[in-house]
């Protein structure tokens, strides 16, 4: 547990590492897409401004007489535009594009001519949308904002005057300033948005991996042992939903071992309990037995038939107890399958009802059977709902004192199924042990003087389920206890 915060702060570090250096390179992105636009948000206008310069200039300067250029007024003219802004040059075409004569400071020009396709397309363009750059003759490679307009004499071009609108003197000056300029503006400003940026970033982190620590410590405690451990987090969004998660998970794991805890004492207490049924009759049949043996010769016939009664009678009862154990465990392991087949089932209850009425008339306890006329058939496994009747009726008898009845009702009124009711008028149910009367091992309080391994309803239980169905049990302490179940009507053919 001690690593937990430590785990916690090198996660919000990495995290924030992380982040910072994506806000870095968002914001380098940024500030480059910007200074770009900026610039050529300048160029754009530079160009729209100037954009009849070079028209003006041919009105004003006829650059070719008689197909010849004035050199002294061309000159003139030339150096004129460049006194007023020395950002720009001036050159002269002709209609192929070569340069004729030129203006520059430096007098440096590395082309002898001057792709003309952005010269025409910027001619045939009186509104241009965006930029239309053409050649630099003093840069080659380097696209440049330019004017330009066609020299005509009777319609007919004999060259183009074209003036490039940022010079090196001018780009290079524009550069330095603009740069500056940005570096001044720009720079604060992202500066600012970065700082804020940042801020929030890390306490949003911050947010974030305390309550991603929380859960983490949550979890170890939780495997260390500590199974009441939940985790609180206020506020939505997925963390909370994996901390509601967690504790709904580790509910349901508690919940889940206090059960198996509950079933492994269960499990115990039936061993205990069958231990000390099956001792009996095993005891029984060897003590009578050894008996037998040993006093064979001085024993009465009398004698001899009441101790091999008293082995049978262990002996059935032995035989009863593992048929139930090994009845249950088939039918939790799911592996039981039912062999449905047409009954009666008022036949079935007077079948099962015969075989008790004796146990029933030593004990003095009466059994009634109240059937509704015309029951449909029923589709059932027979010697499972035999199983069923006779585990309902033995525990009725268990429970029942000298004087006290037991009736069974066959009701057909659903149409789907025929209702079973078995009531007895015995000592009843516990309200703390009627939860539990179906569950496997359960021994309740009632039990404990006349015995019982708790297997006999369970069983009950799991039969009646397979056909579908569900059992269900009314009781009062000394009144009596009522159990009701429905068996499906055979389908029509």
């Amino acid at each position: 547990m001690s690593n937990a915060p430590h785990r916690s702060t090198s996660l919000f570090w990495r995290i924030s590492a992380a982040f910072l250096v994506v806000l870095l390179l968002f914001a380098g992105v940024t500030l480059w897409i910007h200074i770009d636009a900026s610039h050529n948000h300048a160029l754009e206008v530079t160009q729209r401004l100037n954009h009849d310069l070079a028209k003006h200039t041919v009105d004003e300067v006829k650059p070719f007489l008689n197909g010849e250029v004035p050199e002294e007024a061309m000159g003139t003219l030339m150096h004129s535009m460049m006194a007023v802004n020395p950002g720009i040059e001036v050159y002269l075409l002709d209609t192929a594009g070569r340069i004729l004569k030129y203006v520059a400071l430096d007098g440096v020009v590395k082309l002898d001519r001057v792709d003309m396709g952005p010269v025409r397309d910027f001619i045939n363009t009186t509104e241009p949308e965006g930029l239309i750059e053409g050649d630099d003759p003093r840069t080659p490679g380097v696209r440049r904002i330019f004017s330009a307009a066609p020299v005509l004499e009777e319609g007919v071009p004999q060259g183009y005057v074209y003036i490039i609108l940022e010079g090196q003197e001018y780009a290079g000056a524009a550069d330095t300033l603009f740069g500056n300029y940005f570096l001044r503006l720009s720079g604060r400003s992202v500066l600012l948005v970065l700082v804020l940026t940042l801020l929030a970033g890390l306490l949003a982190i911050a947010l974030i991996t305390k309550n991603l620590g929380r859960i983490v410590s949550g979890f170890r405690r939780f495997k260390d042992g500590a199974l009441d451990t939940r985790i609180t987090l206020s506020g939505g969004g997925e963390l909370t939903e994996v901390a509601t998660t967690f504790n709904e998970m580790a509910s349901t794991i508690q919940r889940n071992i206090e059960e198996l805890k509950g079933i492994d004492q269960l499990r115990k207490e039936l061993i205990g309990n069958v231990s000390h049924d099956l001792r009996t009759p095993v005891a029984a049949i060897q003590g009578y037995a050894e008996t037998l043996l040993m006093k064979a010769d001085s024993l009465t016939t009398e004698e001899r038939e009441g101790y091999l009664s008293t082995i049978v009678r262990s002996t059935e009862r032995l035989k009863q107890l593992v048929d139930d154990l090994f009845t249950l465990s088939k039918l939790e392991a799911e592996q039981v399958k039912l062999d449905l087949e047409p009954i009666s089932l008022g036949e079935l209850v007077h079948d099962v009802v015969n075989k008790v009425r004796l146990m029933a008339k030593e004990k003095n306890v009466s059994i009634n059977v109240i059937m509704a006329r015309d029951l449909p058939l029923v589709e059932v496994d027979v010697k499972k709902i035999d199983r069923v009747l006779q585990n309902l009726l033995d525990n009725g008898l268990k429970f029942c004192r000298p004087g006290d009845r037991i009736t069974i009702e066959l009701d057909g009124q659903e149409p789907d199924a025929v209702r079973v009711r078995i009531t007895d008028t015995g000592v009843g149910i516990p309200d703390g042990d009627l939860p539990h009367i179906f569950d496997r091992y359960f021994k309740g309080s009632r039990s404990s003087d006349i015995g019982g391994t708790g297997l006999g309803l369970a069983i009950v239980k799991r039969i009646v389920e397979l056909h579908g169905s569900t059992v269900e049990v009314s009781s009062r302490v000394n009144e009596g206890s009522r159990f009701t179940f429905g068996l499906p009507v055979r389908r029509s053919a």
